[in-house]
């Protein structure tokens, strides 16, 4: 009787995958890197490595550093983050976005938010293209206030001013680190330490800015597919500036499409426009998850090396 009861709730958890080989095998490497970049709990040492994804440097078990943390870090600090941009340059010109679909953690939370039941929204070509230049505001907006910040580097008056994102302006209200960093702080020292509420009670605006945006990420993740990712977040846009070179990416053989077929673009979390490519899909918002591969019945799409 109780493997009746149990059968619909696992057809129900399992539906998201099934004839979905390459989303199996993405999750499974999504949640072991999640273990990875949170190499702390098992023991793993904290590493000097940059990568591009949405996951703070700071966070109780990290063990890399998130590469535009580093960059705006550098540029506070008044110096050319040579490294930084070349992680971007070096990965987006390799693996395109492969990194925000296979390896990120806040990747991995939208992703999973997009398996609840409830029915997706979209919105128009024009509107999610419209939708995506906040990322690209907020990108150039972080980058102007650490260039001003590092152009008074030395003038402590003005770092004091900037307070909290003197040095990581966006990470400040960043919903990744909300996630990933401040929560679990907020809890658990909040239950060791009496005095981390008077802690918080200094920056209480800024936390409870933190809170709301994040709030509003969820509902937006929820309601559609990888929002944050698509429209807002800089590591994304800064990485997509390079991806549309990528030696590794999507490719469409128009041969094999079905006349009025349209699952792949259906498919897509973040509505890539894949029918209007002849062959290498260069959008700057494709993170190369798969999805359309494995939506497309006749076999015209796959993820391969584009030389």
């Amino acid at each position: 009787m109780a493997t009746k009861q149990l059968k619909p709730i696992f057809s129900t958890i399992l539906r998201p995958f099934q004839n979905h080989r390459i989303r199996i095998i993405r999750f499974i490497v999504q949640f072991i890197m999640f273990g990875l970049l949170n190499g702390l709990i098992f023991g793993l040492a904290r590493t000097q490595m940059l990568l591009p994804i949405a996951f703070p440097t700071g966070g109780p078990f990290s063990t890399v550093w998130n590469a535009f943390e580093a960059l705006q870090y550098l540029l506070t600090a008044w110096v050319f983050p040579y490294l930084a941009l070349s992680v971007f340059m070096l990965f987006g010109s390799i693996l395109g976005k492969t990194t925000c679909g296979w390896v990120c953690p806040f990747g991995l939370f939208q992703d999973l938010f997009r398996l609840i039941p409830i029915k997706k929204k979209r919105v128009s070509r024009p509107t999610n293209k419209s939708l995506s230049r906040i990322g690209t505001a907020i990108l150039v907006f972080i980058l102007i206030m650490s260039f001003i910040i590092g152009i008074t580097f030395n003038n402590s008056g003005t770092k004091t001013t900037f307070g909290a994102g003197k040095d990581m302006p966006y990470s400040t209200i960043d919903p990744a680190s909300t996630l990933f960093a401040t929560l679990y702080y907020y809890l658990y020292w909040g239950m060791q330490n009496a005095s981390f509420g008077a802690e918080i009670g200094q920056w209480k605006f800024l936390f409870f800015l933190r809170i709301i945006i994040f709030i509003i990420v969820i509902v937006l993740i929820t309601l559609y597919p990888r929002a944050y990712c698509r429209w807002i977040c800089p590591t994304g846009v800064l990485l997509g500036f390079f991806s549309r070179f990528s030696i590794f990416g999507l490719r469409v053989n128009k041969n094999r499409c079905t006349s009025g077929c349209d699952s792949c673009e259906k498919a897509c979390p973040v509505q890539v426009p894949i029918l209007t490519y002849d062959k290498d899909v260069t959008d700057k918002m494709c993170i190369n998850c798969g999805e359309c591969v494995d939506a497309c019945k006749e076999g015209a799409l796959k993820l391969t090396v584009r030389i």
